[in-house]
């Protein structure tokens, strides 16, 4: 016999040996967590099917000897362990023979681990004296990259700042690069914000039936299947509450897909995945995964111990520089610091802060109560008539993608808001001989919870001031009129309030020094 082949035969049975040692090491220490056939015990991780004792030695060596804890993902699973170290009372030989018989028997023969190997990590970690973290070990020992069923990725990136998806074909790339694992990711980019990524593949159908893909990013972009867009994902806003699954009928064999991403700012996330015919489980096509969405966390903003709740951030059916107020009585106002107007009225439940508030504040968040009357009309919140006819008018008007307001004439301009000591607003504007205060105080009135609004000019001309516009209404009658949706609007004193029923038109118009108290309540 050759000696290479003695050496060889040697080595084996040296192998086959500490296997051996490493059942019985195995069957006393290891079994009750990760049961005898690898695959966990009550709950337990398990070792069949995961990647963790494979690869480097170095990884599992460190997990015996100063154990594990917190947050760990095995074979696809989630799990929250705390796993004991066994440093101090296992001996090298004995941590290494164990190791051997699970990569060889769970872990597809992923390779021996040396007496030798263990000694140099147990000298290398000696001063440790806390468990391993997942995210400690995959930063030292990370996992290789899983191959996908996207062939041949290619990644295109572009630098640019877009609010919507951009004609790719015009513009000049900045990177481009193979991903041969076929995961997707924007981090590869290597830029933060202001940027676009397009990425081209073949996607690998292994047989023929409905496959599911499942599509998300932050912030947007759109999904392509066989040159066909499936999937789109608009405007700015994070991962979740804009995830899109489509179903797509494919043939076995290859199929190209194309993923266009735009990052405005925040995070770098894309979501890939699909579930094919026969698949139980989402199989990922990014390295950021996504589960199904989460019922959205609820934060009930509400009036409390008698003052008012205040709401700053974009509401549903307001211009975008909206002002929220709860009253402690249960009605409710939205105001615009954009068309100088009470834009919206309602009663019952204020606000809900728990889109804004974990979300990131991406779009518009609708009132959460009742009875919501609207009191102009989205394309224009006309606010203020000052002397000879002027007219100040905003117009909301749609250029592109997005809702802009445009002055014909400026008259008056927002000049912020005070609150007294319960937290009642009184807006301010001001401007081209014009200046008006508007004050919001609750109350009851008839019974009913009521809200007085005292209107005071204090500029040096004539202003007439809308109330409401393009509402239809009843009245008036006895200084009110009833708007459609219940709401009452009636002169409490001073300047009355002048209703044109023609024009859906109600507004009072004040001199100079002159005020008027508008009572609002609802049927």
């Amino acid at each position: 016999m050759r000696p290479s082949s003695l050496l060889a035969l040697l080595a084996s049975a040296a192998l086959l040996t500490a296997a051996e040692d490493g059942a019985q090491v195995y069957n006393t220490l290891c079994v009750a967590c990760h049961g005898p056939d690898g695959k966990g015990l009550n709950g337990l991780p398990p070792l069949v099917g995961s990647e963790w004792p494979k690869g480097p030695a170095e990884r599992s060596i460190k997990i015996v000897l100063n154990g594990m804890t917190g947050p760990v993902e095995v074979a696809g699973k989630a799990y929250n362990i705390d796993m004991p170290p066994q440093g101090a009372v296992l001996s090298d030989e004995k941590i290494a023979a164990a190791l051997t018989y699970v990569r060889d028997k769970f872990a597809a023969g992923a390779g021996a681990v040396t007496p030798a190997q263990v000694a140099a990590v147990r000298a290398q970690t000696a001063k440790r004296t806390t468990p391993w973290t997942a995210a400690e070990l995959l930063k030292d020992h990370p996992f290789p990259p899983a191959r996908t069923a996207l062939k041949n990725l290619v990644g295109t990136m572009y630098k640019g700042e877009w609010k919507t998806l951009p004609d790719f074909s015009t513009l000049k790339p900045a990177l481009m690069e193979d991903f041969n694992a076929g995961v997707i990711d924007p981090v590869q980019s290597g830029q933060k914000d202001a940027f676009a990524m397009v990425w081209t593949a073949q996607f690998e159908a292994k047989q023929d039936g409905k496959y599911n893909f499942i599509f998300d990013c932050d912030d947007f972009g759109a999904l392509y299947v066989g040159g066909e867009k499936v999937a789109e994902v608009k405007g700015i806003g994070p991962v979740g509450g804009r995830r899109k699954e489509v179903p797509v009928i494919l043939k076995k064999g290859l199929t190209p897909v194309r993923v266009e991403f735009v990052e405005f700012a925040g995070h770098e996330v894309v979501v890939l995945g699909y579930k094919g015919p026969k698949d139980k489980e989402i199989q990922w096509l990014s390295k950021t995964k996504s589960n199904a969405p989460k019922p959205r966390v609820s934060i009930p903003i509400e009036a409390k111990d008698g003052v008012a709740a205040i709401y700053r951030n974009f509401i549903s059916g307001v211009s975008p520089r909206g002002l929220g107020f709860g009253f402690p009585n249960g009605l409710n106002i939205a105001y615009s610091a954009d068309t100088l107007a009470a834009e919206l009225v309602w009663s019952g439940k204020f606000m809900d802060g728990g889109h804004h508030w974990t979300d990131r504040g991406a779009g518009s968040e609708p009132p959460a109560g009742t009875s919501v009357v609207k009191l102009s009309a989205d394309a224009q919140g006309v606010l203020l008539e000052g002397g000879a006819g002027s007219v100040q008018r905003f117009v909301r008007e749609k250029q592109g993608n997005d809702w802009v307001f445009t002055a014909a004439k400026v008259a008056a301009e927002f000049k912020g808001y005070d609150l007294d000591a319960a937290g009642n607003p009184t807006f301010r504007a001001a401007g081209d001989g014009v200046a008006i205060s508007d004050a919001w105080l609750p109350g009851q009135a008839d019974g009913k919870p009521s809200l007085t609004r005292t209107l005071k000019s204090e500029g040096d001309r004539p202003v007439t001031i809308v109330l409401s516009r393009d509402v239809a209404f009843t009245g008036p009658a006895d200084g009110a009129v009833e708007l459609s949706g219940g709401l009452r609007l009636k002169s409490v004193s001073g300047a009355p309030l002048r209703a044109a029923p023609g024009e859906k038109l109600v507004t009072v118009t004040l001199r100079p020094g002159e005020s008027a108290a508008i009572g609002y309540s609802f049927r």
